[in-house]
């Protein structure tokens, strides 16, 4: 049996060359998602804790990662498949910190469609709120209208969405204060009381219908703190 000719060999190694390097790059892209996953998961999880600190941390790693998408020519794939939920994370961090400026001016108002959205409602909500404590109430007052037709909207995708009705709760109940001039009114000089979100993050698949959006795990239950101050009581009107 006749040896190898030098091309062949040259063209065997080129080969083995080439399976290295496509394990080699087919490792770096495995790692990169098994990271960019961890991520995602620790941002979802310091929201939920409205971890403000931990939040701002770990959107600076998704920033990271959207830039590496970005050099790596595959953005157009990554913002498909990836970082689809990427903006409601920044939403939710500025609600997080309390910008409501920030967060009223940002493209949220662009996606208001979308049951995830309603924290816009919200944003304006302490927006009249500040210019109340301000002493510009009338100013307040007047925002009172637009904030309903906000919370309406809200409420009418979460319903829409295809979720049970108790899941769209707080969004009865911020449509119910604004609608009703004396607790409209309270709300507005007590900074502690109106709208406060639980952050929807993210669908999940419904036995019974489309993927819908979940809050979180207290919602599950069936409500938390939050609710409980806000919403005691029947749900009294709906739009």
């Amino acid at each position: 049996m006749r040896g190898r000719t030098l091309g062949q060999r040259l063209f065997l190694f080129a080969i083995l060359l080439l399976i290295a390097g496509i394990g080699t790059v087919s490792s770096a892209i495995l790692f990169t998602l098994a990271n960019y996953s961890d991520t995602r998961e620790r941002l979802v999880s310091n929201i939920k804790m409205s971890d403000s600190v931990a939040t701002n941390q770990e959107l600076v790693r998704l920033h990271y990662f959207y830039d590496l998408s970005k050099k790596w020519k595959v953005q157009f794939w990554a913002d498909k498949y990836l970082f689809g939920d990427s903006p409601f994370y920044e939403f939710a961090n500025f609600y997080l910190i309390h910008d409501w400026e920030a967060l009223v001016k940002s493209d949220l108002k662009d996606k208001l469609d979308d049951p995830r959205a309603y924290i816009y409602g919200n944003a304006k909500f302490r927006q009249a709120q500040t210019r109340h404590q301000s002493g510009d109430i009338k100013g307040a007052l007047n925002a009172l209208p637009e904030i309903a037709s906000y919370f309406e909207k809200a409420l009418r995708n979460c319903l829409d969405s295809g979720v049970v009705n108790n899941k769209c709760f707080d969004r009865v109940w911020n449509y119910d204060l604004v609608t009703n001039k004396k607790d409209a009114e309270e709300a507005l000089k007590n900074p502690q009381q109106g709208p406060r979100p639980k952050f929807i993050l993210g669908p999940i698949k419904d036995k019974n219908g489309p993927p819908v959006p979940v809050p979180n795990d207290k919602d599950k239950k069936g409500g938390d703190k939050e609710g409980e101050e806000g919403g005691q009581g029947s749900l009294r009107k709906r739009p």
